[in-house]
């Protein structure tokens, strides 16, 4: 244990524990994968001999490639008496030695040794320790590999992002059954994630009791009814304002399907790029796509088919790059909290100055957004070409995707169903199996494109919004690399003149 002991400059200790041989076989892909990472990560596992002593976990171990991670065996018999008592003594003893930032186990609190370790980690927890707990139900621990791909700044953070879920809707009732049904078939493995289910004043009797009958058991429900129609608008912008810069929201329209694995998508993007080695460098990333689109709808002359991978054919990117976008995905995304704040800043003084004064015309060159009067995206589309912002998409083969979208009767969906929006959803967990190399990309090695599907430098993108920006406000564009989240400066009709929000 001594020689363990290395959490001295920028070394960093992970521990996994193993009760039995069923946590063994669960957790040995991980703790392996995570043995294999770069220098300065050390993994250990502890196990407590009960159904698989150390000497057979280290020979199992070791028929794997590059897999001879330290074990540790607690010795304890299946038949001892106290093994809460013993097991909180000697795990107290190890997290004080190794003192790991990470500690993995199996989510099991009806297991006496996972609740000993439950009791350390907390008494830890009270004596300053830093130490990230990531429990994870065995069911899904087949379903985690992705998390081994994830920096250990990442791992840290593990459980600071507080992902909700905010569900449109108004009157398709079976459309909304088809949507919680998804939701509610998904993988969460054990994270406390909030569902408000949002609907306006026009909802009918069916909708209404659906939503409060609804059981949600993988965190708070709430359900929230408009006592005024606000549409389609309103009912998007509003239903998420993040409380802190941790709080994340997935937004979804009731004729929108979810893979089983699209969380595991969010979390896992999330993680990556705001909170592991990347997260300097993504400040104009304002969301995570589910949808993996086909359809290019921002040409002035109409929708046009779009394909990510014939996209970046013949560029220096792999076929099936995830890429980043300045196209705001409605079918499925999550939103990052400092960009969605600013977008409800910049919205709201937007729509007053459209039904009143109408001191600025902004109008983002070439792009058919102009035409959509009723919908959030033309003025989210304005602050993103303005600002240079970016959206991270999916780009799996045969547009396997995170998301679909049903098209079905609505707002925007007068007609017949749109069936060119469908996409198969991923079935089988291939997340890993369909990036490049098997992980996501760094940040800086993904294409950036954009409103039309063009492959663009990330500076002609910002560049292109800042020349915009100096023809309709009167207020200079901050440097290149300032980021203020506030967007007062694109407001500026003249000297003395904003245009402003309405007094509230």
């Amino acid at each position: 244990i001594q020689e363990a002991n290395t959490n001295i400059g920028n070394i960093s200790n992970i521990i996994v524990f193993v009760d039995g041989d069923q946590h063994a076989n669960s957790l040995q892909a991980i703790y392996c994968n995570l043995h294999r990472k770069a220098e300065n990560v050390y993994t250990h596992v502890i196990v407590t001999g009960r159904g698989i002593s150390g000497g057979e976990l280290i020979k199992s171990n070791s028929l794997l490639p590059n897999c001879n991670v330290p074990v540790y065996d607690l010795e304890l018999q299946k038949g001892k008496k106290n093994i809460l008592i013993s097991i909180i003594k000697e795990i107290s003893g190890m997290l004080d030695e190794i003192r790991p930032d990470v500690l993995i186990y199996i989510n099991d609190p009806k297991n006496e040794a996972i609740r000993g370790v439950d009791a350390a980690f907390v008494a830890a927890s009270q004596m300053n320790s830093t130490i990230t707990k990531i429990a994870i139900p065995i069911e899904h621990t087949k379903h985690m590999l992705w998390l081994t791909d994830l920096s250990i700044e990442a791992l840290k953070n593990w459980n600071i992002p507080n992902i909700q879920i905010q569900v449109i809707t108004q009157d398709r009732p079976l459309s909304l059954s088809r949507l919680m049904q998804s939701l509610s078939s998904s993988i969460y493995f054990g994270d406390n994630v909030h569902l408000t289910i949002n609907m306006d004043r026009g909802a009918n009797p069916v909708t209404v009791e659906y939503c409060q009958t609804f059981k949600w058991p993988f965190g708070q429900k709430n359900v929230r009814y408009r006592v005024i129609q606000g549409g389609l608008v309103a009912a998007v912008a509003e239903s998420y304002y993040p409380t802190t810069n941790d709080d994340y929201a997935i937004i979804l329209e009731d004729d929108i399907e979810v893979s089983p694995f699209y969380y595991i998508w969010a979390k896992y993007t999330v993680l990556k790029y705001r909170y592991g080695t990347d997260r300097s460098f993504v400040g104009r990333m304002f969301g995570i796509s589910l949808y993996n689109i086909r359809i290019s709808e921002l040409n002035m002359t109409g929708r046009k088919p779009f394909n990510a991978a014939k996209v970046l054919q013949d560029t220096k990117y792999p076929n099936q790059s995830p890429y980043l976008s300045q196209v705001p995905c409605s079918w499925g995304a999550l939103f990052f909290p400092e960009i969605w704040r600013e977008f409800h800043y910049y919205l709201d003084a937007r729509l007053a100055d459209v039904s009143g004064p109408q001191l600025q015309q902004i109008v983002v060159p070439e792009s058919r957004s102009i035409r959509w009067s009723r919908s959030w995206k033309r003025y989210f589309i304005e602050l993103i070409y303005l600002r240079g912002y970016l959206m991270l998409y999916p780009n799996y083969k045969n547009f396997t995707s995170f998301s679909t979208n049903h098209a079905e009767k609505g707002v925007h969906f007068k007609g017949k169903k749109q069936t060119a929006l469908l996409l198969p959803l991923m079935e089988e967990d291939s997340i890993l199996e369909g990036l490049p190399d098997s992980h996501l990309p760094n940040f800086e090695d993904l294409p950036t494109m954009d409103l039309w599907g063009t492959v663009v430098p990330p500076k002609e993108i910002i560049q292109r919004g800042r020349e915009l920006h100096s023809k309709i406000s009167r207020c200079p564009p901050n440097n290149l690399d300032e980021l203020s989240y506030d967007s007062r400066d694109l407001l500026c009709v003249n000297s003395q003149t904003f245009v402003m929000m309405e007094d509230k």
